[in-house]
């Protein structure tokens, strides 16, 4: 750039000692000119200067740009843990929730979808020793939800005291009878609603993959009229914020074991006082997200359960009804409770041994029901 100024300057030089400026005429086409030159000049610099600042950038030391990005993700983290407290729905008194059927028999079920937007998961006990999940969703907007399979008679216990709308993918022989019985709304797969369903596989023999997603369920349910609301009172109350136990022992590891091949662990983080959860020894992962499952409190609720007479695939009865004991536990203890059923319509009542109702914290709630004969170890 100093070069080209030089050379202006030379012929500014010339200009004055030639008679060159003496004609009015010439001298208008001299300023004209010199007034391009200086526009030409002035861009010429703008250029450079633009591609100055993007070499430097580009050489800016890797370490302290990794740096920056640090404290970039750092604030981000914070706020990100702060949102996902803040954006668990709370139940809302008087809207009917969701309830599906899902597989957890195997590794061919894997990842499940949906789990992680329910606000309460069941777990029993099926036929085989395995188990299956019972999520419940009020007011969130999974897109795959599955796999959906059949229901069992016992289950709808719950379907019953929360009032919800069943979804499932066939059904039990007791089952069959007493979800018309009950008067249960339902959508099942092989009856009526199959067509909000679909196959992630194309293999014909593989009854793991049928899903569905809350879009399709709310338009079936608006197709065929179920009502959307309720009149029974929420099963459980929440506290508007993370509550510690006042009471009770350590709990930042949790184990059950249904049986020697089926376990469900939990992990307690005390950063986000959450627990991480576990599935037959391995993270309990998320289809969609792909991160493993959080649950904010747990309740272990001891029920006994039997082989049912007669019965050639050893399906299940589980003693719902009644009273037993059990476990709480939310934020890194956990206290023992007692529960109660009255009826297969009427509410689970879980107390602590004072008799107080407990009390969830605002997140995600496992309800793992499992005989008073299996394992559980709280550490």
């Amino acid at each position: 750039m100093k070069e080209l100024f030089d050379k202006i300057n030379k012929w500014m030089a010339r200009i004055k000692k030639s008679k060159y400026l003496n004609n009015r005429k010439n001298l208008t086409v001299l300023i004209i000119l010199l007034t391009l030159i200086f526009t030409v000049i002035i861009g010429i610099i703008m250029i450079h200067n633009k591609r100055t600042d993007e070499e430097n950038f580009a050489t800016f030391p890797e370490d302290i740009l990794d740096n920056q990005d640090n404290k970039v993700d750092d604030t981000g983290a914070n706020d990100e843990d702060e949102k996902e407290i803040n954006s668990f729905i709370i139940p809302v008194e008087g809207k009917r929730p969701y309830a599906v059927m899902i597989d957890n028999e195997g590794v061919k079920c894997l990842p499940q979808g949906g789990l992680d937007q329910a606000q309460i998961i069941y777990e029993i006990i099926v036929e085989g020793g395995e188990t299956r999940f019972m999520p419940l969703f009020w007011e969130t907007e999974p897109e795959l939800i599955g796999p959906v399979r059949s229901s069992r008679h016992y289950f709808l216990d719950y379907v019953l005291e929360h009032d919800a709308i069943y979804v499932h993918f066939g059904w039990s022989p007791m089952a069959m009878r007493d979800i018309p019985k009950l008067k249960i709304n339902n959508i099942n797969g092989v009856a009526n609603g199959g067509e909000i369903f679909w196959d992630l596989t194309e293999d014909k023999n593989n009854w793991q993959d049928s899903y569905t997603s809350m879009e399709k369920i709310k338009e079936y349910v608006d197709r065929v009229k179920y009502r959307t609301t309720t009149e029974k009172k929420l099963v459980f109350t929440y506290n508007t914020e993370d509550t510690e136990l006042e009471e009770g022992v350590s709990a930042e590891k949790v184990g059950i074991k249904y049986n020697q091949f089926n376990t469900s662990e939990y992990i307690y983080d005390t950063t986000t006082k959450q627990y991480s959860r576990f599935r037959k020894g391995e993270p309990h992962m998320e289809r969609v997200s792909g991160e493993q499952l959080k649950a904010k409190n747990i309740i272990i609720q001891f029920a006994k359960n039997y082989t049912i007479p007669g019965d050639k695939e050893d399906r299940q009865e589980v003693e719902t009804v009644g009273s037993g004991e059990g476990w709480f536990i939310t934020c890194g203890k956990a206290i023992k409770i007692k529960w109660s059923k009255n009826s297969r319509e009427e509410a689970t009542k879980y107390t602590d041994e004072k008799g107080n109702p407990i009390m969830l914290n605002p997140g995600q709630t496992w309800i793992q029901i499992i005989s008073p004969y299996a394992k559980v170890d709280i550490q």
